[in-house]
């Protein structure tokens, strides 16, 4: 059952679920089938079990790859709008006032600029960032 603390040490921080039978060995997601665990017990119930059932990371790997031949799985949605960004380096703000009014890290603003010129932004010897996108016309 999903709970809000570890069964095993009481805490509340950090809490995963457990799948007792891994989804990819044919357990569901049924309440019955959960333990509520801190990360620390999580990794020692992973490590404490028999064989291929102890590597969490190939566990996941095998469930993703099911989920997305049933078609569950899309991955994460990106959450910044590309255009957006674009549309305000366009209108002459630059990465910072992005950032701010986006909400976002200006580092994500680069990025972004960088994805949309098809090329990833370079550093030059001061630390600042080189944009490889066109330069606006003043």
């Amino acid at each position: 059952m999903k709970l809000r603390f570890c069964v095993i040490c009481g805490t509340n921080k950090n809490i995963e679920h457990h799948h007792i039978v891994p989804v990819c060995k044919g357990g569901d997601d049924h309440p019955h089938n959960f333990l509520s665990l801190c990360v620390e017990h999580h990794g020692m119930i992973h490590s404490a079990r028999p064989g291929d059932w102890a590597h969490r990371k190939e566990l996941q790997r095998i469930g993703i790859e099911k989920a997305k031949k049933e078609g569950k799985f899309k991955g994460r949605q990106p959450r910044i709008d590309y255009d957006e960004v674009k549309r305000l380096w366009d209108l002459g703000l630059g990465a910072t006032d992005i950032a701010k009014h986006m909400e976002i890290n200006r580092t994500s603003i680069y990025r972004i600029l960088g994805d949309l010129a098809k090329e990833p932004y370079k550093k030059n010897k001061n630390g600042q960032y080189l944009l490889p996108i066109t330069l606006r016309s003043k």
